[in-house]
């Protein structure tokens, strides 16, 4: 295949890009002067941000109850207001998430603009989802993948953060569903992403894409000789070599559907319930443009057992059809039933890289769940079949 030279320049920059976004993660001396650290949130600047507006509100007491430094640094503050802060119902707690020290970390944060995009989605996007995300009171980012978020506490709202070690109910799966479809609804095939949308990019034009497409082929290489990857059947260890000879036809092929705003990393460990059964999503960290399936695989494919799966897979799949027909999109099922099937191999990649590399702070237990669900979604969906169906046409149509 031919690259044009629009295509070549565009490459060609984002390589450029990719070798000053690792310089500046790496960069101890950058200027700046706004709060980016944990260290810089401090009683009097949270009470100048979440009491402007309100005469006479203090910020009496606050103190940092919860907190842990990882890929992001982050921090649990208790509030105590005065008499006019009450009253005017600012919140009694907050969370905080900001910079990590170490340059290793903001590696990751800096090449694919993770700070970025989830700035950009509470500064933008969650005003227009507020039910299925929480809200943001400060967000801003800076070079170097240098960052400060400040958002309502979830706990003290009356919800549940799941860890992606946590059991997954058919509800709540099913609430995770509806919550995906709505946002995938909200701008299926959208004319803003030649607009105020711009910065969500496709998966071929995302930042860092040529730095982390080689850390996935380092992680299928390896996976086939850990305890988990050693495992698997005969039939998934032959899958992944195809896949991995094939991976960029069907990167094309995914390029060629109706995009959508996706999450990203809609794991179980990104979700959260609310009193009334309803879900949401948080950490909007590597958001991109896509095919709403993508996120619905994504999501299926690592919460659920195998089990659950067999038993309820296809109706967690129609529950998200009839979503996207009750925002307004209405889809082929059947076309749609194979590109989710094909689909399941970008969560296959993450689970991959995730045990080879370390999962962030995830459980044993999820990646061996992972791993035994994904093991039959690749074999019931015939996913070897439907890659090469992509080599031979260039399609599943």
């Amino acid at each position: 295949m031919t690259m044009s030279i629009d295509t070549a320049l565009a490459e060609s920059a984002l390589d450029a890009l990719e070798v000053a976004d690792m310089a500046l993660a790496h960069a101890e001396g950058l200027k700046i002067e706004a709060p980016h650290r944990a260290a810089d949130v401090t009683r009097e600047w949270l009470g100048d941000l979440l009491g402007a507006g309100v005469p006479g509100a203090k910020l009496e007491h606050a103190e940092i109850v919860d907190g842990h430094d990882g890929m992001t640094d982050r921090r649990r503050w208790k509030l105590t207001w005065n008499d006019a802060g009450l009253a005017a119902g600012l919140p009694p707690s907050v969370f905080a998430k900001a910079t990590p020290h170490g340059p290793y970390l903001r590696e990751t944060l800096a090449m694919l603009h993770m700070a970025e995009n989830e700035m950009r989605f509470y500064s933008q996007l969650q005003p227009e989802i507020s039910t299925i995300a929480p809200k943001a009171f400060h967000a801003a980012f800076y070079p170097g993948g240098r960052f400060l978020l400040v958002m309502e506490d979830l706990e003290a709202k009356g919800l549940t953060p799941y860890w992606a070690h946590h059991a997954c109910s058919v509800e709540h799966a099913g609430a995770v569903v509806d919550a995906l479809a709505h946002l995938h609804a909200t701008c299926w095939n959208s004319d803003r992403f030649a607009g105020d949308l711009a910065w969500l990019r496709p998966r071929l034009q995302k930042f860092g894409r040529k730095w982390h497409r080689k850390s996935y082929i380092e992680a299928r290489s390896k996976y086939p000789e850990t305890e988990l990857g050693a495992a698997q059947p005969e039939a998934i260890r032959k899958l992944l070599k195809y896949w991995s000879e094939n991976d960029e036809a069907v990167y094309r092929y995914w390029a060629t559907l109706t995009p959508t705003v996706l999450h990203g990393d809609s794991h179980l460990g990104n979700t959260y319930s609310a009193p009334d059964g309803t879900a949401g999503l948080f950490d909007w960290q590597v958001m991109f443009r896509g095919h709403g399936l993508r996120d619905l695989a994504y999501f299926l494919n690592s919460a659920i057992p195998n089990e659950m799966r067999q038993s309820h897979g296809r109706g967690l799949f129609d529950r998200y059809i009839a979503g996207l027909e009750t925002g307004g999109v209405t889809v082929d099922p059947d076309r749609a039933w194979r590109d989710y099937g094909l689909f399941i191999l970008d969560q296959w990649d993450a689970h991959m890289k995730g045990y080879v590399f370390g999962g962030y702070g995830h459980m044993p237990e999820s990646r061996v769940r992972s791993s035994q669900t994904l093991a039959g979604a690749l074999v019931d969906h015939d996913v070897a079949g439907l890659i090469s169906q992509i080599v031979r046409n260039g399609s599943l149509a």
